[in-house]
């Protein structure tokens, strides 16, 4: 019996978190609190009307993203005529992300009981990003379906080493990749990651056909930015690199905190204190945050992320950034050093947006994703080795959803003076 209620708690829970999805849409819920969603979602929706009536058209003043989400949302608009059916279809649709990342989990992780990787793909649920995404339409939820079907083939085009021959996996990476970059243009770093990997695992040959696709995939993308000033402007990087340093390492140690805090109390992840090993790193690294929150010059208004909204809140400062810029910066060091193709990627990832605008809604959930199925680090399957992990994470990811709430209902971040 015990066994029977285990083997389906997966798909139960699953069944629960659909249903309190589908929750928060009847009840309008804005899980991340800022409403900055909700306020994405009615000022593009006049681009969604004119795509209804054209197959194309710039996004000018109403958006600064690459416009497939926007197109999708159309087409379902010029079916139904209703702006609250193509939501909640919307919705629906986003249940495919936790789906395709349990796929992609039990393709990367296959020695892990199939229940055990559906629970933890169900945390995806607990998301406030998602979940706001989900029940407002967001672009960033259809980029990550896009993201994690590309992750499916890419790793079943890992496992299998005959690069050589999978030539249909590969072109599906290709598309799913060029798919997730035409709704959301900042998940191109990982088509440079992907040429890189290509580069190192295919002939020659097969390298030039596979950058020649790249390239027909790019050229409609190229003509966009450079036809669309706005489009043009915000995907070029900011010359204010230094809060993109500060900021994006803060943002990624909310989702790295408990991931390693649980592996330190398990003695999975070991400091020693005294080692130089520890020392000098620890030393540069906060060194370097230190200069760079000298310089720091954001507006916060404009996201900055959970650490540093909470910072400002309660210190009226960016005490709590400095200090998760310092941590996250160092257990990225601590995966970096590990293995040179996961140091490109985390470089990469750091400086992937504009320093000039960075929610924290840009990594989430793409970050924990990135996390356990794209890394060659021995971190991710020594938390997964641990199945009591799951409920820790569970319990973090609750209170941080409650906080999104929390500020939904009180409105807490809307007395920021700025």
């Amino acid at each position: 019996m015990k066994t029977s209620i285990y083997n389906n708690s997966g798909k139960l829970v699953f069944v629960l978190l659909s249903i309190s999805l589908f929750l928060s849409f009847i009840f309008g819920i804005d899980s991340i609190g800022s409403g900055g969603m909700i306020a994405d979602f009615y000022s593009t929706w006049p681009y969604v009307e004119i795509l209804s009536k054209e197959f194309y058209a710039l996004g000018g003043k109403y958006s600064d993203i690459t416009p497939l989400g926007y197109m999708v949302l159309s087409w379902f608009y010029y079916i139904f005529q209703d702006q609250t059916i193509v939501r909640l279809i919307y919705c629906f649709l986003s249940i495919l992300l936790p789906v395709l990342f349990y796929c992609a989990l039990k393709n990367n992780y296959e020695k892990l009981d199939s229940n055990f990787l559906l629970l933890f793909a169900s945390l995806l649920f607990l998301f406030p990003s998602f979940r706001s995404g989900a029940v407002w339409a967001n672009n960033n939820v259809l980029a990550d379906i896009f993201f994690v079907s590309f992750l499916i083939f890419y790793i079943k085009w890992l496992k299998k080493k005959d690069f050589e021959k999978i030539r249909l996996n590969l072109f599906f990476q290709l598309l799913f990749l060029a798919l997730t970059v035409y709704t959301r243009q900042y998940y191109a770093i990982f088509y440079l990651y992907a040429m890189y990997i290509y580069f190192q695992k295919l002939s020659f040959k097969n390298f030039i056909i596979t950058s020649f696709i790249v390239f027909i995939l790019a050229v409609p993308g190229l003509l966009m930015v450079f036809s669309d000033e706005i489009l043009l402007r915000t995907t070029i990087f900011s010359p204010k690199i230094y809060n993109t340093i500060l900021i994006s390492p803060s943002i990624m140690t909310l989702y790295l905190l408990p991931i390693f805090f649980l592996l330190f109390v398990q003695k999975k992840y070991i400091i020693d204190f005294k080692n130089k090993n520890f020392i000098l790193p620890f030393f540069f690294i906060s060194l370097l945050i230190l200069i760079i929150s000298y310089f720091f010059d954001y507006n916060i208004s404009h996201g900055g992320g959970f650490f540093i909204k909470i910072s400002h809140l309660f210190f009226k400062n960016n005490f709590l950034g400095i200090i998760t810029a310092i941590l996250g910066l160092y257990i990225l060091y601590t995966i970096a050093k590990e293995n040179k193709n996961d140091a490109i990627i985390i470089l990469l990832l750091i400086f992937a947006f504009p320093a000039r605008y960075i929610p924290q809604k840009y990594f989430e959930p793409m970050f924990f994703i990135f996390f356990f199925l794209m890394l060659n680090s021995k971190f991710p399957k020594l938390f997964l080795s641990n199945k009591k992990n799951i409920i820790y994470l569970a319990i973090y990811l609750l209170i941080y959803l409650s906080s999104g709430i929390l500020n939904d209902i009180f409105k807490i971040t809307k007395t920021f003076v700025i």
